[in-house]
Formats: C-alpha cells, structure tokens, sequence
C-alpha cells in the first residue's frame, strides 16, 4: 500500500502540536501565514530563517519545512489516475513502497517504464505538476472521450447543400451564393472548435454517398490545415468555400464517367480533367468579392512539378488555397472506403500521402497536416501481426507505423520490438 505523503506530513504535524514546543511553533505559522498572503515574503523568509538559526529546535525546523513544502505545491500539485497515462508529466512527490523504499523520486519526468512499474504495483494515483514555471501544461494527458461537437449535424447539412446545389447545375439552374455562405457560417466554427475532425469523419461517411461527402471532407480539412497554420478566421472562410466547391465543376461530367466503377479510359479522363474549368467558371457566376477562391478551384489539380492540370503550373505559381485544397484532397481519397480498394487508416494514409507528397504536393502544407493527425492519432485502437489488440499511445513521427503503444497488459515500443507491427486499425 503506497505511503501517502500528505498522511505523514499531518502525523508531524499532530506530533509537532501537541510537543512542549507548541508556542514557539505558533509563532512560525503565524510568519507563515503572512507569508502566503501578504507578498513580497523576502522579508518574513529572513525572519524565520533568522529564528531557526537562534531556536535550536529540531521541531521548529521540521514545521517550517513542511509548511513551505505545503506552499510550494500549492495550486500546482495534482492528483492523477495513472489510467490516463501521464506520459511526460513531472512527478509531484515521492511514491514509495509498501515497506518505505523509494521507487520514484519527486521532479522526474515520468516514462511508459514508470508507468508500468506502478501499474504493476496496483498504484492508482499519482500527484504531478500542473503546470511548469511559465505557467504552461507539461504535457496533455492521455484522455479520449468523446469531443462534444456539433460538426456530425453540420456535416449532414452541408452534404445536403452541395447535393442541391450540383442537381441545380445539372438541371440547369442558376445556383444562390446565399445557400454556401450560410454553409460556411455554421460549418467553419464547428471546426475550428473540433480537435479530432477525422474521428467525426470517419463516423459519418458512407461508400455509397462518396462524392458529396467528399467535398465536405475536403472542406473540413482544407479548414484544419489553414487553422494549423494560423490562417486568421475570415481567411478560413474563404478556404472552406472554395474546399466545399472544389468539385462542384463534376457536375457537368458526364454521369457515366462519375460513377464508373473501374479504371477511366484516356478520352474519359481528358473530360474528367475538365472538372477544375468547368468548376471556375461556375463559382466565378457567383460573384464572390474573393476572387482568390475562383483561382483556388481552377488550381486545386496544379502539382508542385508542373505535372498537374488544367494549366500545367509551376509550384510558385500556385494559390495558396489551391495547394491546401490539394493535400486535404488527397488525404480524403486515401482515408475512404472505395469501391476498387479499402480505405487506408490514419498510421498508413501519413506513409501513402508522404509518398505523394514527392514532386505533387506542397511539403510544408503536407507536414502540418501530419503534424495534426499524428497529435490526435494517440487512442486509435490497432491490430498487432500477432493478432493482439492494442491503443496507440504515443506517435512516432520518424516511423509512423511504430508508435508506442499500450496492449491489455504492457506497454510496446514498436521502434523498438523490430518483431512486432500493425497490421491494420480495428
């Protein structure tokens, strides 16, 4: 049974009260007291450190010692479950064993080895430090409940929009600026405030609805990165429509070519390579006052080697937005369930969308958004080659496929058992 530190500190204090030195302990708490409450306490430091120094007193200095071990914890001592895996966090106070011998001294750094150890002790809880000198978190605990989010409702709203809006242009109607910007207004917020989008995503989509929920998941993305990377909101804004519409030019592609189920032959893919055309110049009829989202949906299939279409544009030449919309874009077809292939999980979409990432997309805008997925990557639950079922705990941006992670009994560095891998996400 652990030795509670705050238990034995009470037990000196009983004894320290009830000693024949009680008086003078009096006086010490009485400096204590305005110690803690009137700053600057320099003054009452050297008060009490003067009074030690002429007291003698074995129990003088013990309270004293106490009382500003007591203090220095203060708002920043907490008490953990080690359920929550506080990998990183900075030990608060001593943990003993059952027979008084040290295990983990205060001030360390805590590891998965830690964690094991106490665990395999049957300790429950821990006190760390909340919070270091600058007044910031360590390090976040390894919590996954379930965000409260509205972006599941808003998702389903904004597919219903970008369905009416391509029947319309399928039928020939003129299509309202209104019905996207309202999108926008309820869409960009929910994402802004939503930390794991693609958990939502990966909850709503459907093989059979791809096309429209792909340009939302688009949108979404495209949304996340831009945030990555400190876009101001309205600059965000103006992304997520042109994310959401980056596609809309589908609409006048033959049906038969959209929903083909195999490989498109070479004159159906040089009208498929029309869509970005097609898509500028119907968001350039809706007269948005950002002319930059007409540039970002004509340029959304432009690659970094000049390769890409319709222009053929160097990396230089390409909108911002455009190479956003490029990555989300990519990174939504790889994480979808297909008709001709599975869908990838997030450890194996990071390898497939670096690979792409050579001569087509934007590095830097690729690296921000593996930054992100690897940030909210922690609680994915895996399959290991020996058929054992495991939750990722920490990422491993080196080797995405190795990450520490945590099975029903031990925790596993996969950097490091070379034997062990992922074999696919549960």
């Amino acid at each position: 049974m652990e030795i509670d530190q705050s238990t034995e500190n009470l037990e000196m204090l009983t004894n320290l009260l009830t000693s024949r030195y009680f008086f003078t302990c009096i006086i010490i708490f009485y400096f204590f007291i305005h110690l803690t409450v009137h700053p600057p306490y320099d003054c009452y430091l050297v008060k009490i450190c003067s009074f030690i120094q002429h007291s003698n007193n074995l129990f003088v200095i013990i309270f004293y010692s106490w009382s500003l071990t007591f203090w220095e914890d203060g708002d920043n001592l907490k008490a953990i479950d080690l359920s929550s895996l506080p990998i990183g966090k900075v030990l608060a106070r001593d943990i003993y064993d059952a027979e008084g011998r040290l295990l983990l001294p205060k001030n360390v750094m805590l590891k998965p080895s830690h964690l094991q150890h106490l665990l395999n002790l049957n300790h429950k809880t821990i006190y760390v430090i909340e919070n270091d000198h600058n007044n910031q978190p360590r390090t976040q605990d390894f919590k996954y409940e379930q965000e409260e989010t509205l972006l599941p409702v808003v998702f389903v709203s904004a597919v219903e929009t970008i369905r009416n809006l391509m029947c319309q242009i399928i039928d020939g109607h003129i299509i309202k600026r209104s019905e996207v910007e309202d999108t926008m207004d309820l869409i960009v917020p929910e994402i802004i405030h939503t930390n794991n989008v693609w958990h939502c995503l990966n909850k709503i989509r459907v093989q059979d609805d791809y096309t429209f929920q792909h340009s939302v998941s688009v949108c979404v993305i495209a949304v996340k990165i831009g945030q990555a990377i400190d876009m101001p909101e309205g600059q965000l804004r103006q992304l997520g429509i042109a994310a959401l519409l980056h596609d809309v030019g589908k609409a006048k592609i033959p049906t038969e070519i959209i929903k083909k189920p195999g490989p498109l032959n070479p004159v159906e893919i040089r009208e498929m390579r029309k869509h970005p055309l097609y898509g500028s110049q119907i968001v350039n009829d809706l007269s948005f006052p950002d002319r930059d989202i007409v540039t970002a949906v004509l340029q959304h299939h432009e690659y970094a080697d000049g390769r890409g279409y319709p222009l053929q544009l160097s990396a230089e030449n390409i909108h911002p937005y455009s190479r956003i919309i490029a990555v989300a874009d990519v990174f939504d077809a790889i994480t979808s369930e297909r008709y001709y292939r599975p869908r990838f999980a997030l450890l194996n979409a990071i390898e497939e969308i670096t690979r792409e990432t050579c001569g087509h997309l934007d590095p830097i805008i690729t690296r921000r958004l593996i930054r992100y997925i690897l940030n909210i990557v922690p609680g994915e639950k895996v399959q290991l080659n020996t058929g054992e079922r495991a939750r990722v705990i920490l990422a491993n941006e080196k080797e995405p496929m190795r990450p520490l992670i945590q099975t029903a009994d031990r925790f596993i560095d996969l950097s490091e058992e070379r034997e062990l891998s992922i074999e696919n996400r549960l």
